[in-house]
């Protein structure tokens, strides 16, 4: 599976020709990311997509090409049905917060992507990308300005209103320009004010609440306080990712300096798989101590899994022989649905709870998640995010018995004064 990222249009063209006499056998993806929303559009993001398509479809025969417009097109030779489906889905799910993927009542977006079996649609597919290629030429032609198409100029981004108070009435979106600032601020900034711990706990029906470990992480509404910055850090996703590897580092750091303070009770980090590539990381290690680690969690995104499956194998690997757990984290209803815990080979998975799931246990959907969650192995599985008693309840009702959530909290420690 070779990746095209230069005169796309033109190749693919090329390509589509050269198959012409045996394209029974191919079948190609349009995947529309040109209609992303800005906040959603970026190098990192294009990485990502083309890093999966590239692991997912590795052993078979195809290119994919990224357009000038950032879309993507995946061409596939003798590629099962099945397979097809599964990448659809994790590029879906990769841009799930943009309403291109979803629609805002959750269902699937068919403006997402355009699925062609060339075998009955070679015809409309080449007559597409001949437009399409037409239509790039036209656009990079020279003006008589001597410009080179549209779009060179980029909309200046609004100001940040700010009361008579000195407070900000609104946060300002999330740039790469304002990234350095914050970056080179974290630097100076004690980062144990913005620490916070949420424990993961066995509920059993009948049986007192107790905890097993907790979740260490930065309070990302206490950072920004901290830092008094006026940029909403989850507004961009791939900035805010980029922003996660830095804390990365800052956390371990901490860690590092204060085993004492944190790593003497079982605890879970998130972090980056870069990040658990790094020197930092080995640097960590060195001062924990082996009877510390096989009590420690680490847990990785389901986004970042996916966008460099090698790269995760190969860490969780490592890890797990330094002596780590490793967690799956950020499942929700769909997504484990598609997910193989043990293939993958990761100790456990965090499971968001998800209020609209609350019906009847009995419903089709309910019990294709009852299902995945017995494949996983309901002791394997945290349901997290659990706000009220109902979650953990209907978490139990699957077999679950490990949840994480404010509800949780509560139950713990009723006179707590901060909240997660």
């Amino acid at each position: 599976m070779f990746t095209v990222s230069k005169d796309s249009e033109v190749k693919l063209v090329e390509t589509l020709n050269a198959i012409a006499e045996e394209s029974a056998s191919w079948q190609a993806v349009h995947f529309h990311l040109g209609g992303l929303l800005e906040e959603f559009k970026s190098p990192y993001q294009t990485k990502i997509a083309v890093n999966m398509v590239g692991d997912l479809l590795r052993s078979y025969t195809g290119g994919q090409y990224v357009m000038l417009d950032g879309s993507l097109v995946v061409l596939c030779r003798e590629t099962p049905q099945q397979l097809v489906q599964k990448l659809i889905f994790q590029l879906r799910y990769l841009h799930m917060d943009d309403p291109l993927a979803y629609s805002p009542d959750g269902q699937e977006n068919q403006d997402f992507c355009t699925y062609y079996v060339l075998e009955k649609e070679w015809q409309k597919f080449y007559d597409e990308c001949t437009r399409r290629m037409t239509f790039v030429a036209k656009r990079m032609a020279p003006t008589p300005g001597g410009a080179r198409g549209k779009d060179d100029n980029k909309a200046e981004e609004p100001p940040v209103k700010i009361d008579p108070s000195g407070n900000s009435t609104r946060t300002s979106p999330f740039s790469a320009a304002r990234l350095a600032n914050v970056e080179q601020d974290l630097t100076h900034a004690d980062l144990s004010r913005s620490v916070r711990r949420q424990p993961v706990c066995a509920a059993i029906a009948g049986s007192p609440v107790r905890p097993v470990f907790d979740e260490l992480y930065i309070h990302i509404a206490h950072l920004r306080q901290l830092l008094r910055a006026d940029v909403d850090f989850l507004g961009n996703k791939w900035l805010f990712k980029y922003l996660t590897e830095i804390l990365d580092e800052r956390v371990l750091y901490l860690l590092r300096h204060n085993p004492a303070r944190y790593l003497e009770t079982p605890i879970s980090l998130n972090l980056n798989v870069q990040t658990l590539m790094s020197d930092s990381f080995l640097d960590f290690d060195a001062v924990v101590k082996p009877a510390v680690k096989v009590s420690m969690v680490l847990e990785i995104n389901v986004m970042d899994v996916f966008s460099d499956i090698s790269a995760f194998n190969y860490v969780r690997s490592s890890v797990q022989k330094m002596g780590y757990r490793v967690c799956l984290d950020g499942l929700n209803s769909d997504s484990i649905l598609q997910i193989d815990r043990q293939r993958l080979g990761c100790d456990l998975v965090k499971l968001q709870w998800n209020a609209d799931l609350e019906a009847d246990i009995n419903t089709p959907e309910n019990k294709a998640l009852t299902a995945a969650v017995k494949q996983c192995g309901p002791n394997r599985v945290i349901l997290c995010r659990c706000d009220s008693r109902h979650a953990v309840q209907y978490g139990q009702a699957m077999g679950i018995s490990l949840f994480q959530g404010r509800h949780l909290d509560m139950v713990l420690n009723p006179s707590a004064k901060i909240a997660n």
